[in-house]
C-alpha cells in the first residue's frame, strides 16, 4: 500500500500534464513523472524513503518549477493562465516540500502544508470572497466564509481551482490554537477531514488512486 502522504505528489504531476507544454519549456516533465512513480510505487514509507536518500531527486525537480511559476504568474492575463501558473506553484510546493512531511501522521491531509496567514485583502463576488493571505508568501484563497482584512487565519495549500475570474490556491481550515503568519498550522480533526475531502475529489477527477 502506498504512503497516503505521496498522493498529493501524484496529483501535482497530473496537474502539470494539464498545462500546455509550451508553457513548461525547460522542464523535464517525463523526469518528474519518473521520480514521482519511483517513490509512490516503491510502497515504502516516507520515512524509509528519506533514510535511503530517495527524496532528493524529486525535490531537485521541484525546485526547477519555482522560476517557471514566477514567470507564468507575472505574464498571466486571463484566468486560465493564472490557473496554469497556480498549478505549477502547487507542484513546486508539493515536490520540494516532501521531506518536510517525514514524521507527520501517515494520512492524506499530511501530504499538503497548512499555514497561518494574515488576510491582506478581501473582494466580494457572487456570494464568495476572493482573499489574499500573507504567510511569508502571498496566496489567493476564495472562500464562502466571512473574512476581514488583518485577520489571522489557518489555511491549507491545495490544488488550485478557478471561481469565475479568480483562482483559489487553498482553503481556510479549522486549526488548533493560534499562530503567527508563516507558521505551520495544525488542523483539527474537522480541518483534516475538509482537506482530505478536497484531495479525494481532485484525485478522483485526475484518476489518481488512493
Amino acid at each position: 500500500m502506498k504512503d497516503p502522504r505521496l498522493v498529493p505528489v501524484e496529483i501535482a504531476v497530473m496537474l502539470l500534464q494539464e498545462i500546455p507544454q509550451k508553457m513548461l519549456r525547460g522542464i523535464d516533465l517525463k523526469g518528474i513523472k519518473t521520480e514521482a512513480q519511483t517513490l509512490v510505487y516503491s510502497f515504502m514509507t516516507l520515512e524509509d524513503l528519506a533514510e535511503q536518500g530517495m527524496l532528493d531527486a524529486l525535490v531537485s525537480k521541484g525546485r526547477e518549477l519555482i522560476p517557471v511559476w514566477r514567470d507564468l504568474r507575472a505574464k498571466a492575463k486571463a484566468p486560465s493562465e493564472a490557473l496554469n501558473a497556480a498549478k505549477v506553484r502547487f507542484a513546486a510546493i508539493t515536490l520540494t516540500g516532501v521531506p518536510n512531511r517525514v514524521g507527520r501522521e501517515p494520512r492524506l491531509y499530511s501530504g499538503v502544508d497548512s499555514l497561518w496567514g494574515t488576510i491582506v485583502s478581501v473582494k466580494p463576488f457572487d456570494g464568495l470572497r476572493a482573499t489574499v493571505v500573507d504567510a511569508g508568501e502571498r496566496f489567493d484563497v476564495v472562500t464562502n466564509l466571512q473574512a476581514r482584512e488583518e485577520e489571522i487565519v489557518a489555511f491549507a495549500i491545495l490544488p488550485p481551482r478557478r471561481f469565475d475570474s479568480y483562482v483559489s490556491e487553498g482553503m481556510f481550515i479549522e486549526a488548533e490554537g493560534e499562530g503567527r503568519s508563516g507558521q505551520p498550522a495544525v488542523p483539527t480533526e474537522r480541518g483534516k477531514g475538509a482537506i482530505e475531502a478536497v484531495l479525494r475529489e481532485e484525485a478522483a477527477r485526475l484518476k489518481v488512486k488512493i
